[in-house]
């Protein structure tokens, strides 16, 4: 992964062996700008006259895939552009880290190669979107006994991730991903992770059990501590060097000590640290750190000067955490451990009450369900109500089926590698098995093919698929498939029978929604087969609301939401939404976009209108967002508000493209823009 930061005159993108600078004529902050066709690691949005890239060679495609000649510098006209090269050291010695890049942008410009740099020239300001990947070696494999002692081995060395043990530490450009676990007999830690593995001269100790264990994982991993298991009923932190030791109270109320530290202690690096955008230097001296000085300090004397922080009020301070998981600690959920930890997500373990079907839907409405005739639930499928925490998104890593949370499991996250190199376009396949919902099938096609025009997609729509032919579309290299119809305990229903997806050997296609009744089980056998995961339902839904959601969803996820953020704005647009629920890992976003995706709510005031906007990720905290107002970027889980009057909100609606709650219903910028 890469970082970004924006530099006197350009913009730095920060690899693993460096950094290489871009230079820029006349840069200005700006949201809305052309999205990427492929996935970067790292993006960013600017307005600008010129740029100056330190590229050998370069590739300039338009939007008809023709390639032009930059030796002689090429004059485009108007249309959409995209500049793809890899960048080269330039005057700093220390970087060949092997960084590609991309920038779209629309004409008229200018563009020429003298075979050492490539410049860009506009007429007048031009948004321009450019994105960063660095190509990266798969994760190293630790192995370790299923006991507390292994565990705590394995949550020492996933630490090796992090590329600095400074404050830059909490943007995630600055962290890769973990070494997965598995658990044998006999332990095993790579040399590269030994060697990779910080000394920060923090220990975090706790007593002998995977409960602690699990719930201590997110703290220890991102301050690099030596974790060790000892005979006490609670668990210590301890930095000898720096005079810190730090006495956590028992399970439960540990699970909060855990989160309160972590998020504390995340929100200052944030505040001192260098790396990544905006600028939150200011509000560290507010709370009395001198980010100079905090920058040149040990962790562990980092990590001490911020328990004495006593300066203004931390806790409401506090961004909101973007994600937490319920795990069972059990040893068949440690290989999860990694996943979690490279999104960051706090870890609680889980409590819940379990609901009957008729608790969660009561109704009697059966002419307008989604069913021919009654709808069979599988009695497998046990519907839990979790107690939440801290976090806008929740992962449910036990048994039962959660509502207000996705339901995860480590193959899903395993699963994600498989579609790493996978290229564009994106292929979309829209089923319709059932003719009575020919409205949300249409609707949903119209919208994949509208978001074509930006973004690479393949759309293929289909009709009264067989058993065969159904099986054939999730064996097949799919990324997302929307399947319409029906389901019932033997499976999805087809042109001759049902399809139980259970039976399916190997699944291809990354992502999934099954706007069908009762389809969660059929949802977690893809994932189990091989997707990464989908949406799905728990119970009977009715005909109207489906389609409601399943046209919300398509085009929240076309657009750069995750699976979970896309499903919880989608149920906000029927009134019985905890029927809809995601199955795998409900962080993962099947689109690429230029940022990272806000949501607003609107409100009317004496004075107009207050616009309140937030971003909503399950991943990538420590980065930060443009409200569609204003130029300062903001750290994500902090709100931006604005109070605006009715001209000034048209204005702002009609050039974001974002979701909009108002009236406690969910809208889209645009339509809301034409309301006003």
């Amino acid at each position: 992964m890469l970082a970004w930061v924006a530099a006197n005159g350009g913009v730095r993108a920060i690899g693993e062996a460096g950094a290489v600078s871009i230079r820029t004529t006349d840069w200005r902050s700006c949201s809305a700008a052309p999205a990427l066709s492929k996935a970067a690691d790292e993006t960013v949005t600017g307005s600008v006259t010129g740029l100056s890239i330190p590229a050998p060679t370069a590739r300039l495609t338009d939007a008809k895939r023709r390639e032009y000649d930059l030796t002689g510098g090429a004059v485009v006209s108007d249309g959409s552009y995209r500049l793809s090269c890899r960048l080269t050291p330039g005057t700093e010695p220390s970087v060949d880290a092997g960084i590609e890049a991309t920038f779209r942008f629309e004409g008229p410009a200018k563009v020429a190669s003298d075979g050492e740099t490539v410049c860009i020239e506009f007429p007048v300001q031009t948004p321009v979107t450019m994105g960063f990947s660095e190509r990266l070696n798969d994760p190293a494999t630790v192995t370790v006994p299923a006991t507390p002692e292994g565990v705590a081995t394995a949550v020492t060395h996933l630490a090796a991730a992090h590329r600095t043990t400074g404050p830059g530490r909490s943007h995630p450009s600055l962290r890769d991903h973990p070494p997965v676990v598995e658990t044998g007999a006999e332990p095993s830690i790579p040399d590269a992770v030994a060697a990779a593995t910080p000394e920060t001269g923090i220990e975090l100790r706790v007593p002998a059990s995977l409960d602690y264990l699990f719930v201590a994982a997110p703290l220890a991993y991102y301050l690099g501590a030596e974790v060790t298991v000892a005979d006490a009923e609670t668990p210590v932190l301890v930095a000898p060097e720096a005079g810190v030791r730090y006495r956590f109270r028992e399970l439960p109320t540990f699970q909060h000590g855990v989160a309160r530290l972590l998020r504390q202690v995340f929100f200052f690096d944030t505040l001192v640290r260098d790396v990544g955008g905006g600028d939150g230097h200011q509000s560290a001296r507010a709370f009395g750190l001198d980010p100079v000085r905090v920058r040149e300090l040990t962790p562990a004397e980092r990590l001490a000067r911020y328990f004495n922080v006593s300066e203004g009020d931390v806790d409401a301070a506090l961004p909101e955490w973007h994600f937490s998981t319920y795990a069972a600690p059990e040893p068949g959920n440690v290989g999860a451990l990694p996943y979690l930890l490279d999104a960051l997500s706090l870890v609680y373990l889980p409590e819940s009450s379990e609901l009957r079907g008729t608790e969660l839907l009561e109704r009697t409405l059966d002419d307008f369900y989604r069913t021919e005739g009654e709808v069979a639930v599988t009695d497998a499928t046990t519907v839990v109500s979790p107690e939440l925490r801290a976090g806008r998104i929740h992962a449910w890593l036990a048994p039962g089926a959660p509502i207000d949370a996705f339901k995860t499991t480590t193959a899903a996250y395993r699963n994600r590698g498989r579609y790493r190199d996978r290229g564009t376009p994106l292929s979309v396949e829209v089923v319709l098995n059932d003719d009575a919902m020919a409205a949300e099938h249409a609707a949903v096609a119209d919208i994949y093919r509208d978001r074509a025009a930006d973004l690479p997609l393949s759309v293929t729509v289909r009709e009264h698929l067989t058993r065969e032919e159904l099986a054939d579309t999730f064996a097949a290299p799919n990324d997302f498939v929307h399947y319409i119809g029906h389901c019932d305990e033997t499976g999805l229903k087809c042109a001759d029978g049902h399809l139980s997806t259970a039976t399916l050997n190997d699944v291809r296609t990354r992502t999934f929604f099954l706007n069908a009744c009762g389809s969660y089980q059929e949802g977690a056998s893809l994932v189990e087969g091989g997707s990464v995961g989908g949406a799905v339902t728990l119970t009977k839904v009715l005909d109207r609301q489906a389609a409601t959601v399943g046209t919300a969803f398509a085009r929240l996820l076309v657009n750069g939401f995750g699976l979970e953020p896309a499903m919880q704005l989608s149920r906000r647009r029927i009134m019985m939404g905890k029927d809809y629920v995601v199955v795998g890992d409900g962080t993962y976003t099947l689109a690429p976009t230029p940022g990272t995706p806000v949501v607003g709510w609107l409100e009317d005031t004496p004075d107009g209108f207050e616009l309140t906007c937030e971003s909503l990720t399950g991943r990538r905290n420590g980065t930060t967002y443009e409200p569609p107002f204003g130029d300062d970027p903001v750290l994500a889980g902090q709100a931006s508000r604005a109070t605006l009057d009715r001209d000034r909100l048209r204005d702002v609606l009609a050039d974001a493209s974002l979701p909009i709650i108002y009236e406690n219903e969910f809208h889209w910028s645009a339509d809301l823009a034409a309301r006003f």
